[in-house]
C-alpha cells in the first residue's frame, strides 16, 4: 500500500460542501452522477477486480484519501464528480489545455485559422443571434469539452480525459476579484455558486468556466465567469437561451 496521500486535498472546501448538502437538487445531482460512473453499473467501462476493489478501499482508510478511492471505483476524483453534476464551475484552460476555444472575435467574426474548420451553418447561426443582441459583449462563437482526470502510477502525471466536446455560444463575465480575499479555489467556486446554480438550474447541462484572476483589464485583475451553451442542447431557441443566460447573470450583480 502507498503510505502516502496521491490526490492533495483541496483547502476549506467545507464551505462549498455545506452549500450542496443543503439543496436537494444538488446533491441529487451529485448522487446520480456517482451511480453513473461505479465501477459495477452495467453502463460503466471500468473494470475493477475484488482484489483492486480491497486495495482501493483498504487505502483509501489507511491514507485519508478518498479521491483515490473515488478514482478507484468511478474513473474520478471528487472534484471531477462535482464538476461533471455541474455543481462547480471548469476552470479556464485547465492543465495547460485550452478550453475554451474560442473561434470568434469582438465583433463577432470568424477568426482566419477556424475558416476551414467551423461549419458555415454553425457560424452564421451565431452571427445571426450576435448582430441582434443589445448587449453582445464578450459573446463568442468556441468550442469546449468536458473532462476528468487519469492517473498513472506516477500521480504527478496527470491526464486529462475528453467526455464530450462541443461547439456552441460561450459568453464571458468579470467578476469581482477574490485572490486579494486571499480565497483558495474552493472558497472562490464557492463565491460564485448561488449563480452557478441559478444557471444550471434555468439552463440544464449548460457548461460554467471560472478563472480566478484570470482577466486582466486595465492593469486590474478580475475573477472571470463564462457560461457555454453547446449546439447540440441550446440550438433550437438559441436566443433565447442567451437572453435568459444575460438575464440571469446581470441580476447577480
Amino acid at each position: 500500500m502507498k503510505e502516502k496521500t496521491i490526490f492533495p486535498r483541496e483547502e476549506k472546501s467545507e464551505v462549498l460542501f455545506d452549500k450542496i448538502l443543503n439543496d436537494p437538487w444538488a446533491y441529487n445531482k451529485l448522487f446520480q452522477t456517482f451511480c453513473n460512473n461505479l465501477f459495477c453499473n452495467d453502463d460503466s467501462e471500468a473494470i475493477l477486480s475484488p482484489l483492486q476493489f480491497t486495495e482501493a478501499l483498504f487505502n483509501c482508510y489507511s491514507n485519508k484519501d478518498l479521491s483515490a478511492f473515488l478514482m478507484a471505483i468511478t474513473q474520478n476524483t471528487m472534484f471531477d464528480l462535482l464538476r461533471n453534476s455541474f455543481l462547480i464551475p471548469y476552470r479556464f484552460n485547465a492543465d495547460g489545455k485550452q478550453n475554451p476555444i474560442i473561434m470568434t472575435d469582438d465583433k463577432g467574426m470568424l477568426l482566419p485559422e477556424f475558416a476551414d474548420s467551423v461549419h458555415e451553418k454553425d457560424y452564421q447561426h451565431f452571427y445571426n443571434i450576435y448582430k441582434n443582441l443589445d448587449n453582445n459583449k464578450n459573446m463568442f462563437l468556441a468550442e469546449a469539452y468536458r473532462y476528468s482526470h487519469t492517473y498513472g502510477d506516477d500521480p504527478s502525471v496527470v491526464e486529462q480525459q475528453v467526455l464530450e466536446r462541443s461547439t456552441g455560444i460561450l459568453l464571458i463575465r468579470e467578476l469581482p476579484d477574490t485572490v486579494r480575499m486571499k480565497e483558495t479555489e474552493a472558497e472562490a467556486y464557492s463565491a460564485v455558486w448561488d449563480l452557478m446554480l441559478e444557471l444550471e438550474k434555468n439552463l440544464p447541462m449548460a457548461y460554467i468556466f471560472y478563472g480566478q484572476d484570470s482577466f486582466v483589464e486595465h492593469n486590474e485583475h478580475f475573477d472571470e465567469l463564462g457560461i457555454f451553451l453547446p449546439n447540440s442542447i441550446f440550438l433550437r431557441n438559441l436566443e433565447h437561451h442567451v437572453k435568459k443566460a444575460e438575464a440571469i447573470i446581470y441580476a447577480k450583480d
